[in-house]
């Protein structure tokens, strides 16, 4: 009977080795996590004007849909996915805050563009409203990049009168599925939204009307 045992425990012994290498299987791997950002680079902008406007950019607000840091892709009508493993290196609404206003601080159309709290009171105030940031991929069509915007320009030396408003919307084609190409398709979406709303700025009385001052 002892003899018998000890053979058991040996078997045993032999064994667990085989069974936890096959429970843990220590060699799996599993996608690397990886991070983009937004680059809308600089524009061609003109030679610095007398400007006097001083801009604050709030925080841009983003739909619910597309707030998360995780890449959002439309894969049906009523369908869309988050990339675990693809992600924005900060929430969108920081991303895009500071692409706006990185390139309106090089437009020249104000003296100063500023974001956050600070002790320079502004002018104006930009207000941006994010409703569509995904990659299309729905099956029959080509993949493109969509960014959807809701900008308001305030003037705050006017009780907050509303200046100027507009709705932007871009669709850029990709040059395939993958999330670089994504990144690179919204950064373009950005930069054109960015180019029309310079140009639209341009049509607007910044500097204060006679009886405002």
């Amino acid at each position: 009977m002892i003899a018998r045992a000890a053979k058991m425990g040996l078997c045993c012994a032999a064994m667990f080795p085989l069974v936890l290498s096959g429970c843990l299987n220590l060699s799996r791997s599993y996608p690397e996590k990886r991070s983009f950002v937004l680059d809308v680079g600089s524009g061609q902008q003109p030679p610095a004007a007398d400007a006097s406007a001083v801009l604050r950019i709030s925080r841009f607000r983003v739909s619910p849909l597309f707030a998360g840091r995780a890449m959002v892709y439309r894969v049906g009508e009523l369908q869309y996915d988050n990339d675990f493993y693809n992600e924005w290196l900060v929430p969108p609404s920081v991303l895009l805050t500071q692409q706006f206003q990185g390139w309106l601080s090089k437009s020249n159309r104000f003296r100063f563009v500023l974001s956050g709290m600070n002790h320079v009171e502004p002018t104006h105030v930009l207000d941006g409203t994010v409703t569509e940031f995904y990659g299309d991929y729905r099956a029959g069509g080509s993949p493109h990049a969509v960014l959807g915007m809701e900008m308001m320009l305030i003037d705050d030396r006017k009780d907050e009168a509303v200046v100027f408003r507009r709705s932007y919307r871009q669709e850029v084609p990709l040059a395939g599925r993958s999330p670089d190409a994504l990144a690179a398709g919204l950064s373009q979406a950005a930069r054109q939204v960015l180019v029309d709303l310079d140009r639209d700025l341009g049509g607007v009385s910044l500097e204060p009307s006679p009886s405002s001052r």
